[in-house]
């Protein structure tokens, strides 16, 4: 998958979560707006209540004032109102009053040219104001269901929305008219809280996912470091989110396959070096027993080959094992061995053999069998392909390498990575199976480090380098 093909969970969640915040608000909005439409409200506050029934019990007098009847609609507000008020005027100046009206709080007449509005009347208290068509004319009425003398201590939100519909004659509303416009004005109000919300979601959502992931990227890094002298090495599943678990155990599972399969590859390796080891002991001797001829001189390289590869087989087993029990040596006293063991077989092989340790000790925790076959196959490789000719050198360093160097042509840096794979040869011809420097490598990244090649005028360096975690004795 390719990097702008993958997405990130955390911006995927966020995304979600934003639609379905918007989704629910929506939602909510239909259900109100139809929930509205199966209750079919009366829209009017306690103060417009006042009005509208006054206005359908406004009688005029024989002598021309204005009374109220008493009507059933009229006898429940006033028992719902105890404190109702109102007035009652035409265009002529006569008025009703009815209740704790304040003379003083309206000395001069309210415009009637106003047809509606609230006002505040003190205290916290309000009333409404509106005109209305009356059996017995167009009338003015002032009302409220609260004392004008009362105080009131707490806090009053008004929200006032106007939305012009139409009516029939009988003062119904048309719904189909009024629910767009309310969900519309709803939506209006929500709009602020979907966008809040939304941001808020975008700046907390991938902060809260990241923390909850924070064991995945663990077990990530965990997973990073196994390598494959390490099989055994299994996830931790308790640091990782519950969903994630299945996937984690399956990676463990997988491992421990691995782990199997290679193992029992390592045995049949191990088993089928150590079985033609004595059926090669046994072709040697015979051949050394045949005349001197051209004929048994390259069949005792050939059995001297295919000897070597039945060794390095079994070195290769041995250096996977991670069982080889670590001690902190002096690399100087190691190479010094190796170096005593090999220099007459370089000198026989026309080279001159050079072994120069550091001038200080050189303590380092290692796997000292490791790295002897390590060695031994690098010194073999050169006496191989070093020309036959020239000096072989065995050089410590206190920086953390061992240097094996000669002066033969080297390999070409397109060949640096190849040559390590195991049975790859440059030269066919050559006495070597092509596992000497992949052993070499298997030994070096199982110490944290690795092989370089250096090419130089005339020297070319197999440099065997320590990771920092082995050098020092840890």
């Amino acid at each position: 998958m390719t990097a702008h093909n993958r997405r990130s969970l955390k911006w995927v969640l966020t995304r979600r979560l934003i639609v379905l915040q918007a989704f629910l608000l929506f939602l909510f909005v239909v259900l109100l707006s139809a929930w509205i439409w199966m209750l079919d409200p009366k829209l009017e506050n306690s103060n417009d209540t006042i009005i509208r029934t006054v206005a359908q019990t406004v009688v005029r007098q024989a002598d021309g004032s204005i009374g109220v009847i008493e009507s059933p609609e009229f006898k429940e507000l006033k028992e719902a109102y105890p404190d109702l008020w109102f007035v009652v005027r035409d265009a002529a100046g006569v008025t009703f009053q009815y209740g704790g009206y304040p003379q003083s709080l309206f000395s001069d007449p309210f415009p009637y040219s106003i047809d509606g509005a609230t006002i505040n009347v003190g205290n916290g208290n309000h009333a409404a104001v509106g005109n209305r068509d009356t059996p017995i004319g167009r009338l003015q009425f002032i009302g409220s269901t609260e004392r004008i003398d009362s105080k009131n201590d707490g806090i009053k939100i008004w929200v006032n929305v106007d939305v012009d519909v139409a009516k029939s004659t009988t003062t119904k509303f048309f719904w189909l008219n009024i629910v767009p416009a309310t969900a519309l004005v709803i939506l209006g109000g929500l709009l602020p809280i979907v966008i809040i919300v939304g941001a808020a979601t975008v700046l907390v959502t991938p902060f809260s996912i990241g923390k909850s992931l924070t064991g995945l990227v663990d077990v990530a890094s965990e997973a990073r470091s196994i390598e494959f002298e390490k099989r055994p090495a299994r996830l931790d599943t308790t640091v990782v989110p519950t969903e994630i678990v299945p996937l984690v155990d399956a990676f463990n599972e997988a491992l421990r396959k691995l782990g199997d399969g290679y193992q029992r590859q390592s045995r049949f390796l191990a088993d089928a070096a150590h079985e033609l080891r004595t059926p090669i002991a046994i072709v040697r001797t015979r051949a050394d027993l045949l005349p001197e001829s051209d004929i048994g001189r390259d069949l005792l390289r050939d059995i001297e080959r295919l000897s070597r590869l039945a060794h390095q087989l079994l070195d290769m087993q041995a250096v996977g094992e991670i069982s080889q029990q670590v001690q902190t040596v002096d690399l100087n006293d190691l190479a010094g061995r190796i170096a005593t063991d090999l220099a007459p077989m370089a000198i026989d092989a026309g080279y001159d053999f050079v072994f120069e340790p550091d001038g200080t000790q050189v303590r380092f925790a290692i796997q000292p069998y490791a790295i002897e076959l390590a060695l031994i196959n690098l010194i073999r490789n050169a006496i191989d392909h070093g020309g036959r000719a020239g000096t072989i050198t065995l050089q410590v360093s206190a920086k953390g390498w061992i240097d094996v160097i000669d002066q033969g042509q080297g390999i070409p840096v397109s060949e640096h990575s190849r040559v390590l794979e195991p049975f790859h040869r440059l030269n066919l011809k050559s006495q070597g199976a092509g596992l000497g420097l992949n052993l070499a490598q298997k030994a070096a990244e199982l110490h944290g480090g690795k092989v370089q090649f250096i090419s130089n005028p005339g020297l070319f360096t197999v440099r065997f380098v320590f990771g920092a975690v082995y050098r020092r004795g840890r």
